[in-house]
């Protein structure tokens, strides 16, 4: 980030956009410094602007923007384009990149953590296009990779209780892992997500799934599953409800 007066240079990426008033829009954009700022876009749905096809969702820009003092708004000044991620993508790649932008906007992202953070979005951002089957599987990679980051890191791979890798039964929100058949109780009924033996092996293999894309099927009840427990996991950690309007329009 530089700095000259109250003018500031840096890089972001456009999360939300919220139209103001007649001409104006309110966006959401998350830097590679200050993590997420709320940016006032003047004048910029001008039928003549010039800025205009400059600010759409997840485009990554060179920003120059204006900072008062006195208040947490910053005001749009002028852009760079480095890359328009959702251009030319197909529908369900452009899914999945929101999906990681909505869980983005719902956490509180401190200036501290916001360089491994912008990192690790920027990488998923370029990679996933390149992921011609099994794109969902990339995004929960891409939420192990974050709760890893963020300090509420998920065990995939051993139960809870005994330490034992895989035949899973069971994923319990409240111990933030799963159980397996020796160690489950009926008595954890009402507290756990039961899990089939197809979920538990597509847990044990997100780390490197990677290498699987081409030969493995998942199937619409996984999918589903699956984002339940991520966003479970996240709900449990920071006490409010995650939810993802982009995932509701997945389609297998």
């Amino acid at each position: 980030m530089t700095e000259k007066s109250r003018e500031i240079t840096l890089e972001g990426i456009i999360l939300r956009k919220v139209p103001f008033k007649e001409t104006s829009m309110i966006l959401d954009i998350f830097t590679n410094e200050l993590g997420i700022i709320p940016v006032m876009a003047k004048g910029i749905r001008k039928e003549k602007s010039k800025n205009t096809g400059l600010i759409e969702l997840l485009n990554e820009l060179d920003l120059v923007l204006y900072k008062n003092p006195s208040s947490d708004w910053y005001i749009y000044k002028s852009a760079a384009l480095t890359k328009a991620h959702l251009f030319e993508v197909d529908f369900k790649t452009g899914v999945l990149m929101q999906a990681a932008a909505e869980i983005y906007r719902q956490l509180i992202i401190p200036g501290e953590d916001a360089e491994k953070l912008y990192e690790l979005f920027l990488k998923y951002l370029q990679f996933i296009p390149q992921v011609k089957k099994n794109g969902i599987a990339i995004f929960w990679r891409f939420l192990l990779r974050l709760f890893r980051l963020i300090g509420i890191e998920f065990n995939s791979t051993t139960c809870i209780n005994c330490g034992n890798k895989g035949n899973f039964i069971a994923y319990f929100p409240q111990k933030h892992g799963f159980i397996c058949k020796k160690c489950f109780r009926p008595v954890y009924d009402d507290l756990v997500f039961k899990i089939s033996g197809e979920q538990a092996e597509l847990f044990s293999n997100i780390n490197h799934i990677g290498n699987m894309l081409d030969e493995i099927e998942i199937s619409e009840e996984n999918i589903n599953q699956l984002n339940r427990i991520f966003l479970t996991h996240l709900s449990e950690h920071f006490h409010k409800k995650f939810h993802l309007k982009s995932l509701d329009i997945y389609k297998v």
